[in-house]
């Protein structure tokens, strides 16, 4: 995934590259990860080649890392970190 921010239009573009397509039985699944808190999602991928999500620069800036993981068909609710 290639990942954009455009503070003008207020979009976070979420662009899918090379020839990777999940199975029929799987999701994949967007996450936000803050320092010192638990990931968070914030949903699942459709299939489209390009999602955009509507966000202001402050959230974006706060959450300084998104992951995207390989999830069973519609995603899964929380996450536990092990150390």
């Amino acid at each position: 995934m290639l990942v954009t921010f455009d503070p003008a239009a207020r979009r976070l573009a979420l662009k899918r590259i090379g020839a990777y397509r999940e199975a029929d039985d799987k999701s994949l699944q967007l996450w936000a990860i803050a320092p010192g808190n638990s990931p968070r999602s914030l949903g699942i991928l459709g299939s489209e080649p390009v999602l955009r999500l509507v966000a202001q620069e402050q959230d974006v800036s706060a959450l300084p890392i998104l992951a995207i993981s390989l999830e069973p068909k519609g995603g899964v609710t929380s996450i536990v970190l092990l150390n």
